[in-house]
This record gives C-alpha cells, sequence and structure tokens, in this order.
C-alpha cells in the first residue's frame, strides 16, 4: 500500500518537535537552580536599567522609548521575583500551621 505524506513532510518531523516541547531541555534542573537562575537574571535586568538611566541622563543615549522599555522590563521582573518570593513564604508558613 502507498502512503502519501502531506506536502512532502515526513511524519518523524512532527514527533521530533512534539518531543522537545514535552521534555524539559534540563531534566534533572532543580527549584532551587531555577530560582537562583531567574535572580541572577533579575539582577541583570536591573543593572542594565541603572545603566540605561544613566546613559539618558548623562546624554550617552537620546533614546528614551527604548530607556522605559529597559525601565519596565526591570519592574516586571522585580515584580515576578517579589510574587514569588510572597509564594514561598505563604507556603513556609503553611508548613509551620500544620499539627503534627
Amino acid at each position: 500500500m502507498l502512503a502519501i505524506e502531506p506536502l512532502g513532510f515526513a511524519s518523524d518531523m512532527f514527533t521530533s518537535e512534539i518531543k522537545t516541547l514535552e521534555s524539559p531541555q534540563n531534566q534533572h534542573a532543580s527549584f532551587e537552580q531555577w530560582l537562583v537562575e531567574k535572580v541572577h537574571e533579575t539582577n541583570h535586568t536591573l543593572q542594565n536599567a541603572d545603566l540605561a538611566l544613566q546613559d539618558l541622563a548623562t546624554g550617552k543615549t537620546e533614546n528614551l522609548h527604548q530607556t522605559m522599555l529597559t525601565l519596565e522590563q526591570a519592574k516586571l521582573s522585580m515584580q515576578m521575583m517579589e510574587q514569588v518570593r510572597n509564594r514561598l513564604f505563604g507556603a513556609w508558613q503553611e508548613i509551620l500551621r500544620e499539627q503534627i
């Protein structure tokens, strides 16, 4: 029997894409590693925002739009870390309230 492939695509191409989407790249990464990585990313974002603001203030750049985007990105990153902290603290308090 003749198998017809749509538009000449092999069916293996689609299954390999699905596998990569389903499994994370680093399967052994712990929550601690993820948290440390996100804290470093947030710190880097805040440092970039500080540099962009200094450049705007000293006249090294005149691109107000890019500076505002950088500042907003740093703000959102900091808000995300604050929410993670709040959730972790809430979970810790919940564990302390449990009776053994």
